[in-house]
């Protein structure tokens, strides 16, 4: 099994202990993703199939109930493709997610508010919320109908929660399958999610930005992914909907249109700061260039401060007081 070892300060489980116990081999994150994109890892994925290594373009098209589903998209990467809000599942007969109380038809129609579309008002009639939650966000509403600039934490640097690394529009990602893990790797901050197969959660997880995340395939073409060890900060969307750190996601990744798509639908369980357990989804697609074709270092703080407003108006970005090393 491969194992590597980030140079970036990530939240290290016992799952992860348990696995890493096992390596044969110890590179950096950096080294890693050059490997996967330059085709030195056996085209840069590697799956198990019927106990022996392949290459993932040998799979068959007709793939079993049990078959491990090929989310490499050939090479490329992939990326968002269903707008920066989480939509509704088809069928399911709740609530669902937050929805913009001004553009409640979809993502998509959210975004073509203009600068409405950093600018969203929260609908906060949806059921889901808990008073406390409700009041925190009609007090954000109220701040941003007036005229003040809202969160939106990718654009102010801030690491990506579950589910809301989901709606990073910018980033591409890729996913590399290994027998006992899936890593999901963003090129934004050379960000990496561990995803630990077919083991238990641990007793005592501890808490971090994207927690612990056990996972498991289904059908050939869905990797299932249960997240919990959620800590509370950020916003679970880009309407600054808030969650405490009882949060457990489910999450199902799907393959669909032959391969070139991932439909990721999950369900959010925080009785902390909901009333009920809720669904979403978001689509990815197979990335084009130039989002696609190209793997670089893409630090978020090299990018400026304030995007033309005033820094002072803006939620800080993240940054340390002292160094780690």
């Amino acid at each position: 099994m491969l194992v590597a070892k980030s140079t970036v300060t990530f939240h290290r489980s016992k799952a992860f202990k348990a696995t890493n116990e096992e390596g044969i081999l110890s590179m950096t994150t950096r080294d890693l993703l050059g490997s996967l994109l330059s085709g030195s890892i056996l085209a840069g994925l590697l799956l198990w199939s019927g106990g022996i290594w392949t290459n993932s373009q040998a799979q068959p098209a007709a793939k079993p109930s049990n078959a491990i589903p090929d989310f490499s998209s050939n090479g490329r990467t992939w990326v968002l493709s269903s707008g920066t809000a989480f939509l509704k599942v088809p069928g399911d007969t709740g609530p669902g997610p937050i929805m913009d109380k001004n553009f409640p038809g979809s993502a998509f129609d959210q975004q073509r508010g203009g600068a409405r579309a950093q600018n969203r008002i929260a609908d906060t009639t949806n059921p889901i919320l808990k008073p406390w939650a409700k009041k925190l966000m009609d007090i954000a509403n109220a701040r941003v109908a007036a005229g003040g600039i809202p969160l939106v934490d990718d654009s102010r640097c801030w690491l990506g929660g579950v589910p809301s690394i989901l709606l990073f529009p910018g980033e591409a990602v890729v996913f590399l399958q290994t027998p006992k893990e899936v890593w999901i790797l963003s090129k934004r901050d050379a960000e990496v999610r561990r995803i630990y197969l077919d083991v238990p959660h641990s007793k005592d997880p501890g808490y971090s930005w994207t927690g612990e995340s056990v996972g498991h395939y289904e059908n050939g073409d869905t990797l299932v992914v249960d997240t919990i060890g959620l800590d509370d900060q950020g916003p679970l969307d880009r309407y600054r909907t808030p969650h405490t750190r009882q949060l457990h996601v489910i999450e199902r990744y799907h393959l669909n249109n032959g391969g070139k798509g991932i439909e990721i639908t999950f369900t959010v369980d925080d009785p902390g700061a909901f009333t009920m357990p809720w669904k979403g989804k978001v689509d990815f697609k197979a990335g084009t260039p130039p989002r696609s074709d190209h793997w670089e270092e893409d630090i978020c703080a090299d990018n400026g401060d304030g995007y033309g407003f005033d820094p002072d108006e803006l939620v800080p970005a993240p940054h340390a007081d002292k160094p780690e090393f």
